[in-house]
């Protein structure tokens, strides 16, 4: 018995390192997962998933200014961006022919007015009186919703009627109805008329 309890107290130190080492892991894994009280810690996880996700941005009259539908929609709210696949976008601005945005992708950032079109992006202005129908085509296509202002630094390609203009980069402002290219070349092809 002198034995055993000889043995028991050569160990008990080693017990207590252990036992001290478990409680130390377990408590590192609490802080870990638990913030002190006022501390935000974000991870990158999604809070919301949509299938056929439609949505739409009434002005202050009640008409409807901009429709965006995707097949899908991930918003992650550490950085407060929207992801979508199969992407849709249609201004209606009152006074400003329509224009539809579509491409493979898109991010709209919650913090700005932005979103950040990605993937076979091609955009239609409809046709009006003076102008005909404008097609425009590129890789990456950041627009600016409120202030109607397009921008891409990739190489476009423009369907103006007959006309095709090809340009590494440009501005577009939708409201003003100004753009502009870098190292622009445009192919002009008169109107035949009978």
């Amino acid at each position: 018995m002198a034995r055993l309890t000889h043995n028991l107290e050569a160990w008990t130190p080693v017990a207590v390192v252990l036992l001290l080492a478990m409680v130390s892991a377990w408590l590192w894994q609490v802080v870990e997962n638990n913030p002190l009280p006022g501390e935000r810690v974000l991870h990158h996880d999604p809070d919301l998933i949509m299938e056929r996700f439609a949505a739409r941005q009434l002005g202050e009259e009640g008409r409807i200014r901009y429709t965006l539908n995707a097949q899908k929609m991930v918003h992650y709210p550490d950085d407060d961006t929207s992801h979508f696949d199969e992407v849709i976008f249609t201004s209606l601005e009152p006074g400003i022919p329509a224009v539809t945005v579509r491409s493979e992708r898109a991010v709209r950032s919650g913090k700005a007015d932005e979103v950040v079109f990605t993937g076979n992006v091609v955009v239609t202005r409809e046709p009006t009186q003076e102008q005909p129908l404008t097609v425009l085509r590129t890789s990456e296509l950041k627009v600016f919703p409120q202030r109607g202002v397009g921008i891409s630094d990739q190489p476009v390609v423009v369907h103006y009627g007959n006309n095709t203009l090809t340009a590494l980069s440009m501005i577009v402002n939708n409201k003003t109805r100004i753009a502009e290219f870098t190292r622009a070349k445009v192919t002009y092809l008169p109107t035949h008329r009978p």
